[in-house]
């Protein structure tokens, strides 16, 4: 929750609601200006940050949150920028307008300005593509920030040209505890239906809990409905770490036992559902799940929905299961850019991005390294599997694989399988080779190569079988003995900005009998205005009967407005229409939901009308749905949201309509720290006000009058910086004696951060050189402040007419010096040092001047 503004302030702020907060991804072209920036989605618009945008677009406009006022100019001084919201005035260039008051939302940390009146406001177009939370930046006149982009890609500056930069933040454990109070993502519900003439009233409960447990990292999610006996119950412990600092020598980065999954091997099994056992691993978090395919699952609550988007093409849709999750198994990668876009809708209108990408050609093992997927399970069917995979760097660009897999079949016996290749990476193709013996003596070979072509991606594989199965070739009397593969996927711009992204893969297999059976999918896409439409189709011919069919889906997410589809088709041998689903959400005045949807069975001849209206109410949520279908069948049922947990400071229990349980959350004190122990005690001060920088993006978050923050959702499992923005301070001699640290959030914990706060001191003066018995100022040269302990504290360049200024200078002894490299190379020598002491009250020192001879007149 937001800070509140203290009494007095010139215009009272609008509460912020995290039900329309959303986070959005800023593009300028191909650069990534940020991650996160917080926006509103209030009626049919979004409303934006107008000191963000101009900090990121590197306009010269500072904004006053408390008073409702900006000011400054826009690209030139003459073009001066004006605005005071509580007295309904802008001004810019010397044009004077009144404002419309419902144009601008006034919150603690900032001025929000509806996005269509902020690209009036700036120089810039902005698109807003709500379907996956990017706003995309189109300058009308360029902007400081491009030419200095433009110089970095020439080389004139250091460093990439866009992107997130590593600051190099300590790392910050967050201690595991033996026991901890949990956070709860829970859901209650009351139905009443009818269904083939019975009527029946249920009620069912589900809870997913994650918190610390016995030193571990805990998930629980439980599933109970009055009328099913069998009540779900999953259960994980375990812990990640990025820095494969897990299990001593074996350097993991996951260790999980409990409901786990475990991956597949490409050619003998797929990815296998959730079972009880164990699994670890140091394959890096932020890499694939294998080496040519990706599987993403996680934790989905009742009534949301998720759509995948692979390389801007919509390709996947799912709701919420009895098991609590999502899963998209063995996603297919290719050579170049694999970008994965997971877009989450709650019942409530919530709306959430997560984001992977992955470069297949950066994804070899180094020279020297090993990793390794070791796990075994047991599925809810009882049957056991087992694996054991490893990947090592044998040269440059050179990897060799190996394993052992034990996969269970249908007849319940089980398979074992021992797997050998090579992975070979050359400037832009992999070449792969692969082989299989199974237990019962079935062999399998492979070749491989991937590339890249212009715009599209392309992959071909033959193999070669003698007897083998698995779950990708399943026993028949007429087994596969050759599979020839080929795949292109790419984007197809005709021009004009648009963009249509395509895919297409054929598969022949020539059977034992000398029978070829073919498959051939392809895929069309297209985004516009904020409506993402994909089509595929299937054909095949099976022993010379030919069969084809197609699947249409569309997705349409503007400001206020949802609409999803599909549409699911035969065309050979027979023309007719499967099923068709359209659903639909409109947001209604005092911030109701209300979801409407159509399903037609043409087969069944069944007819199916779903209804729902929703509301968050901040701390929790409420809905009522409903349905009929022209078989007369209805039901109509109640439920109840919310999310549970714990600040750890205060011990507060915070509530919420969206869920909190899958990700992590921080909570930060900054205080004026007096006595500079690092620890606020005795007269140290909390500091309200103060904001935070959150992996190069600014956080909308402020510490409140005790000096505290609550960052929430933050991503769990993966570094995380965080830094204290020195902007937000109101003392300039204030700086923060740590800039930042770096975490790794883990769901169901709040890390506790502290950053400690002095007043800190300068020193000014002037630089001479004493040569020609003559005594002038000297520019350039390079002065160094040193501590007690000998380490370079702060370090400048005096100005063309000597003068030199350190800000900044934390409490402490120092010395004032020349480098002595530099004086080495210029044959210089310096008159002496000076002692500069700065007290705890950050002393101003005057007048240090520092003084240089050339060694001949020493």
């Amino acid at each position: 929750m937001l800070p509140v503004l203290p009494p007095g302030a010139a215009a009272a702020p609008s509460p912020a609601s995290e039900t329309n907060l959303v986070l959005l991804e800023v593009r300028l072209g191909n650069q990534v200006l940020s991650d996160a920036v917080n926006g509103y989605e209030i009626g049919r618009d979004v409303f934006l940050p107008l000191g963000e945008m101009a900090r990121l677009l590197t306009l010269a406009i500072r904004v006053s949150p408390g008073e409702g006022r900006a000011s400054g100019y826009i690209l030139q001084e003459k073009r001066g920028f004006s605005l005071d919201v509580p007295g309904r005035v802008l001004e810019v260039a010397g044009k004077r307008e009144d404002i419309d008051r419902a144009q601008f939302k006034l919150y603690p940390d900032e001025i929000y300005v509806a996005s269509k009146l902020l690209a009036r406001l700036l120089p810039v177009d902005l698109e807003l593509d709500m379907s996956n939370l990017v706003l995309k930046v189109r300058p009308r006149e360029q902007l400081p920030l491009q030419a200095r982009l433009g110089r970095r890609e020439r080389g004139s500056l250091p460093g990439a040209p866009g992107g997130y930069t590593d600051p190099g933040y300590p790392r910050l454990a967050t201690p595991y505890r033996l026991a901890a109070m949990p956070f709860i993502d829970q859901t209650v519900g009351v139905s009443a239906t009818r269904n083939d003439g019975r009527r029946q009233l249920d009620t069912a409960y589900t809870g997913y809990l994650t918190t610390d447990l016995l030193g571990m990292e805990a998930s629980l999610y439980a599933s109970r409905k009055r009328n099913d006996p069998a009540s779900g119950l999953r259960l994980t412990l375990g812990r990640h770490d990025p820095d494969a600092g897990l299990l001593g020598p074996l350097h993991a980065r996951t260790a999980l036992f409990g409901s786990v999954p475990l991956p597949g091997v490409p050619n003998i099994s797929f990815s296998s559902p959730t079972g009880n056992g164990v699994v670890v691993s140091n394959r890096p978090l932020n890499q694939p799940t294998s080496f040519d395919r990706h599987t993403l699952q996680g934790a989905l609550a009742p009534g949301w929905d998720v759509e995948l988007y692979y390389n801007e093409a919509l390709v996947g849709f799912q709701q919420s299961r009895p098991d609590g999750k999502y899963s998209f198994e063995d996603m297919p990668l290719a050579y170049g850019p694999n970008e994965f876009r997971l877009v989450f809708h709650g019942p409530l209108g919530q709306l959430r991005v997560e984001r992977q990408s992955f470069l297949l050609e950066q994804s070899a093992v180094p020279r020297g390294a090993l990793y390794y997927d070791a796990g075994a399970h047991r599925d809810l069917r009882g049957r056991e599997r087992a694996l054991a995979q490893f990947e090592w760097g044998v040269g440059e660009g050179i990897n060799a694989i190996g394993g052992w897999q034990r996969v269970p079949r249908f007849d319940g016996s089980a398979r074992s399988y021992a797997n050998l290749g090579l992975r070979g990476y050359w400037n832009s193709v992999i070449g792969t080779l692969d082989a299989i013996r199974a237990q019962d003596g079935g062999t399998l070979a492979q070749v491989g190569i991937k590339t890249r072509v212009g715009l599209v991606a392309l992959s071909a594989s033959h193999a070669q079988l003698n007897k083998f199965q698995s779950e990708f070739f399943t026993q028949t009397m007429n087994p596969v003995r050759l599979r020839d593969e080929l795949r292109a996927e790419g984007v197809v711009a005709p021009g004009g900005g648009q963009f249509f992204p395509v895919a297409l893969q054929l598969r022949r297999d020539r059977l034992a009998s000398g029978t070829r059976n073919m498959e051939v999918l392809g895929r069309v896409s297209a985004y516009r205005d904020g409506t993402a439409l994909t089509n595929g189709l299937r054909w095949q011919s099976l022993g010379g009967s030919e069969l084809a069919d197609g699947a249409f889906q569309v997705s349409r997410r503007v400001a206020g407005i949802g609409l999803t589809g599909q549409l699911h088709y035969t065309i050979a041998p027979d023309t007719a229409l499967g099923s068709a689903a359209v659903a639909g959400d409109y947001y209604l005045n005092d911030g109701y939901l209300l979801n409407l949807g159509l399903t037609r069975l043409f087969q069944q001849r069944e007819l199916r009308v779903t209804g729902g209206l929703n509301k968050s109410l901040g701390s929790y949520g409420l809905g009522i749905n409903g349905y009929y279908s022209n078989r007369h069948d209805y039901g109509l049922g109640l439920q109840f949201f919310m999310a549970m947990g714990l600040e750890p400071r205060s011990s507060r229990l915070l509530t919420d309509a969206q869920p909190m349980a899958s990700l992590g959350a921080a909570s930060i004190r900054v205080f004026l720290d007096k006595d500079l122990n690092g620890i606020m005690d005795g007269a140290d001060e909390a500091i309200g006000g103060a904001g935070f920088i959150v992996n190069g993006a600014n956080y909308a978050a402020r510490t409140d009058a005790a000096g505290i923050a609550y960052l929430p959702r933050l991503p769990p499992h993966l570094n995380t910086d965080i830094g204290l923005d020195p902007n937000t301070l109101d003392d300039p001699q204030w700086q923060p004696r740590l800039s930042g640290v770096r975490i790794v959030p883990r769901p169901g914990k709040v890390s506790q951060l502290e950053f400690a706060v002095n007043l800190t001191g300068e020193v000014d003066g002037s630089t001479y050189l004493y040569a020609n018995g003559t005594r002038r100022a000297i520019g350039d040269l390079k002065l160094e402040l040193v501590d007690a302990s000998g380490k370079v504290a702060a370090t400048i360049s005096s100005a063309a007419d000597g003068y030199f200024v350190m800000t900044g200078i934390f409490p402490g002894e120092y010395l004032l010096r020349v480098s002595r490299e530099q004086l080495k190379r210029l044959g210089l020598t310096d008159t002496g040092m000076h002692v500069i002491t700065i007290g705890r009250d950050g002393t101003v020192l005057n007048g240090r001047d520092v003084d240089v001879r050339a060694e001949d007149e020493t």
